[in-house]
Parts: structure tokens; sequence; C-alpha cells
């Protein structure tokens, strides 16, 4: 827990942060052709003389087929040079998973997990903070890193490349060839287009779109700064209207709502243009192969982490157990 490793100073900066920020509260017998035809008949022509007589049909031991390796499944989402937009464009049946009252800091897995949901894959918002997000509980790293802090209480939150390594590991434990993308940089109208192109996308925007920046919260262990956004938040862009003004989107906090098309777009460039989309869906064959970001992962998951946290305990008790009968031996003499 933060409060335990980095001091009361922290937790008061954590208590300040609860009534605002989401991201503070709210993946591939060598033939004896000699002697046999390619039929498995003996070619007595080509065997020796006296071989011929004398040789027995033997049942040849077949070695398994071996699989030939495929191609990794692999979707383009560069946007085209020139590209144009629909006027207008939403996803049809994209439902919102609410974070609270399980995740109150937990923005960023939530809209993971309902973009998960929209494409098939059957799995909550538990699961996917508990089994598959790195973290931090220390204030080791940064957000670049981990989800830093407890997404179930007084969390921080995370940036877009460990949602893609979360992602990633939920693919692999499932064996989906489907995988995360890093989309920061893009543009609002780049985010549109992968929109129109059927593809929902997670943004890191603020909560209620208020107008504010990051600021140095602390250094971490690592010793890079640790900075942050007071009123983070994540969502994911479903739809648009640009004659209306409006983005569609997924809050986590709020369900299926509407945002002003050039307030969000001001937030969304404030917190660094972070865009992920999801590549495939439960229905894409083929089989998990790593990906770059899970051999990024330097952070245990919750799961990984109280696992560890066991095996140490056990490992203390076994210790005193195994001193307990010298100390007895030491007091009979």
């Amino acid at each position: 827990m933060l409060k335990k490793i980095i001091g009361t100073s922290i937790m008061a900066l954590l208590a300040a942060a609860s009534a605002v920020s989401c991201g503070s509260n709210v993946q591939r017998m060598d033939e004896n052709s000699s002697v046999r035809t390619e039929t498995g008949e003996v070619n007595r022509s080509a065997a020796p003389d006296d071989v011929t007589q004398t040789v027995t049909m033997q049942e040849q031991t077949e070695e398994p087929a071996t699989e030939l390796p495929t191609e990794p499944f692999s979707m383009d989402v560069s946007v085209p040079e020139g590209f144009t937009l629909p006027q207008s464009y939403v996803i049809d049946g994209f439902q919102t998973v609410l974070q609270e009252p399980e995740l109150p800091t937990g923005c960023e897995v939530t809209s993971l997990t309902e973009t998960l949901n929209y494409l098939g894959f059957d799995v909550d918002k538990i699961t996917m903070a508990d089994e598959f997000m790195p973290i931090d509980l220390e204030g080791a790293v940064i957000m670049d890193e981990a989800y830093v802090g407890d997404p179930r209480l007084d969390g921080f939150g995370c940036n877009a490349n460990v949602i893609v390594q979360t992602a990633d590991k939920y693919f692999a434990s499932v064996d989906s060839p489907c995988y995360g993308e890093d989309l920061t940089g893009s543009s609002l109208r780049e985010v549109f287009w992968q929109v129109s192109q059927g593809r929902p996308v997670l943004t890191w925007v603020t909560i209620d779109l208020k107008v504010t920046t990051p600021e140095l919260v602390w250094t971490a262990g690592n010793g890079k700064d640790f900075m942050f956004n007071w009123y983070q938040h994540c969502l994911t862009v479903y739809g648009y209207d640009l004659d209306e003004g409006i983005v569609y989107a997924a809050d986590p906090l709020k369900g299926n709502v509407t945002y002003p098309l050039d307030a969000f777009e001001t937030v969304y460039d404030l917190m660094g243009d972070q865009a992920v989309v999801i590549c495939g869906d439960s229905g894409t064959e083929g089989h998990h192969v790593t990906t770059e970001a899970e051999k990024s992962v330097t952070m245990h998951t919750l799961k990984e982490y109280n696992e560890e946290k066991a095996k140490a305990e056990e490992a203390i008790v076994e210790e005193v157990a195994e001193a307990a009968p010298e100390e007895e031996e030491y007091a009979g003499d």
C-alpha cells in the first residue's frame, strides 16, 4: 500500500485527490529408397540379390506431420494520407461498464474491459485489474510502467502503454491472436477515423473535461518524476458527429454520454493525445504470439504481487519453525 511505503505526506496527497480524480479516486529413418518404392512395396530390382529372397515387409513408422508455422495475425490501423471522415459515425451496441463501486480509481482498466466486452470477450473489470494489469503499490515507478496505487482504493492511474500490456497479457491467457495497439500521438480526427472503421478507441481525458495540467507529485523509486493530473480520466470513444460537434463516449463514471467535441479535443491534447485500439475480436482465428508490449512488462500484477508476498511470509514462518527446536535445546542445556 502506498501509505506504508511513501509515508504520511503522500497519503495526504491521495486524500486531497480522492474528491476529484478517477486516477486518484473516483500479447510458431531415412527412407530406404533403394529397397522400397514410393508405395512402400519392396523394390526387388534395386535390392541386393542376397536380400531379395528374404526381405520381409514391415510396417513403416511414419513421423507425425509437422504443422507449418503460420503468419501471426495483424491488423493495419495506420491512417491513410489525406483521409476523409464521414460526417458522423456511431458504433452500435457499445455499452459502458461502470467502474464504481468496486474500482473507484480504475477508469483505465474498466474502459479496457468494456471495450473487450464489446469485442466479444467474456471478462470482468475485477479480473482484468487483479490478474492482468501491472501494478505498483510502492511508488517505485511512474505511470508509463504500471498502474500506480490501488484501483480499489486510492490509486492514481496508468498511461496508454500499460493498458496495452494489460490487454496483451489477457490475450495470452486465452490464446487469442488479438493485441492492443498504442496510438498515442494520434489527433482526435485520427481517433475518429479508427471509429469510422468500427474500432472503439480508449482515450485519456479529464473528469468533466476540466482543463487542468499535470504537476510533480514526487520522485518515484526509480528516480523519475511522477507527474499527475488530479482530474485524469480514461473512457472509450465509440462515435462522433462533426455536424453536431459531439463525441460519443462510454464513460466509466457516467455511462454512455456525449461530450462537446471542441472541449473534448482540448483535454485530449492536454493529456498527451493518448489512445489505444484493440486489433481483432473474439472471433479472430489464430494463436497468441508474445508481443513487444508483454516483453516490456517490469511490474507484477496484483495477483502476482499477493502470491509473492504470501510465499515470502510462508518462508519466514518456516524459518521461525526451524529455529524453534534449536532454541528449546539451548534452553534445556
